[in-house]
């Protein structure tokens, strides 16, 4: 784990999503989520499956209600397909959550951060508004 220094935030909960595709069983995306409180909003980071094929770019998004995110995420996930959920405490964030990419989020990720997590769970908006509003709790401020 990462030590902690005046210039990071103390905790900050993350909630990742991976999507399985039912067919393949491979994983087709990855979505991480955090709220900042400092401006109200939540971040999504995320990346569509990489191979050398299939050179995905990452995507981010932003939004200050849990109804509007919940709608994103359900449009990004094909309906026939569940997700592995994770909850994550990140002790390591930067002071500015624009300086959060998805690939610091991916390189920090480690069972070390790791509270719980929840294995090919089908999708839908009224569990994501539910663990939206969970994450939105916790003091997670930034510059």
């Amino acid at each position: 784990m990462t030590e902690f220094t005046e210039t990071s935030v103390p905790d900050c909960l993350v909630l990742k999503f991976e999507e399985i595709d039912s067919d393949t069983e491979q994983l087709d995306q990855t979505v991480y989520i955090f709220y900042d409180q400092s401006i109200e909003t939540y971040v999504v980071r995320g990346r569509r499956r990489w191979t050398p094929a299939i050179q995905s770019c990452t995507y981010s998004y932003e939004c200050d209600n849990e109804s509007d995110l919940a709608d994103f995420m359900e449009y990004l996930f094909c309906p026939d397909n569940n997700v592995n959920e994770i909850l994550y405490n990140y002790d390591n964030f930067p002071d500015n959550s624009n300086d959060i990419t998805f690939e610091f989020l991916n390189e920090n990720d480690h069972k070390d951060y790791e509270i719980s997590g929840y294995n090919n769970k089908p999708h839908s908006v009224k569990r994501f508004k539910r663990l939206f509003r969970m994450i939105r709790k916790v003091g997670n401020f930034f510059e």
